[in-house]
């Protein structure tokens, strides 16, 4: 049921791919223009692999040769979407993988400004803190002037995909602007991504 879900919402990327002369939608969303049609999907991906973050479903999506491969429940930003500096929002568009940052690091290691801090989270452990746990992948957008450049650059505002303590929390907005994920999943993502890998983030 969850994956005939996420293929519906994935209709103009996955599906209209078979359609030869589909056309584009646009919208304005925040300060942000974003088109997403099958062609920008195929032009940014192809048949490759590429990850769709969902706001509205809260889920990322890992989509390979146009097919869904992996789904996990992500957090986005409790503000809601945005592209400028210190909105505490999410951004939106096209973004690809700048850096990543965990390898070998054990489930649960706590990182701080990137590096391990040499602690490791347990499941359940009393914190009132914000952590980010076992990996970061670190997004560049690639859309001047909309998360690249200026006040809505993405890789300056530390915009990660990573993992979190906030596992309660997965399924909903609660985050300052990354995406969250289970600490274990944030892993096997990990191991599925290389650094340049294309990443779409939209509100649905």
């Amino acid at each position: 049921m969850i994956n005939k879900i996420i293929k519906n919402a994935l209709y103009i990327v996955v599906i209209a791919v078979c359609c030869v002369g589909c056309s584009l939608e646009s919208r304005l969303v925040g300060d942000c223009t974003e088109t997403f049609n099958a062609d920008n999907w195929q032009m940014m991906v192809g048949s490759g692999t590429g990850i769709w973050v969902s706001i509205e479903k809260q889920e990322l999506v890992v989509i390979d040769n146009n097919r869904i491969v992996k789904q996990y429940r992500c957090s986005t930003a409790a503000n809601g979407a945005g592209n400028k500096k210190d909105s505490g929002k999410t951004p939106l568009g096209w973004h690809r993988v700048g850096a990543k940052i965990g390898d070998n690091f054990p489930a649960g290691a706590v990182l701080k400004d990137r590096q391990w801090t040499g602690n490791i989270y347990k499941d359940g452990q009393d914190t009132q803190d914000d952590l980010i746990l076992s990996r970061i992948l670190w997004l560049e957008g690639a859309e001047g002037g909309c998360n690249r450049g200026g006040n809505v650059d993405s890789y300056s505002r530390y915009i990660y995909i990573h993992g979190t303590n906030a596992v309660d929390d997965l399924g909903r907005p609660a985050s300052a602007g990354c995406v969250r994920l289970n600490p274990e999943d944030v892993i096997d993502l990990y191991e599925r991504v290389e650094t340049g890998m294309r990443v779409l983030i939209t509100m649905d």
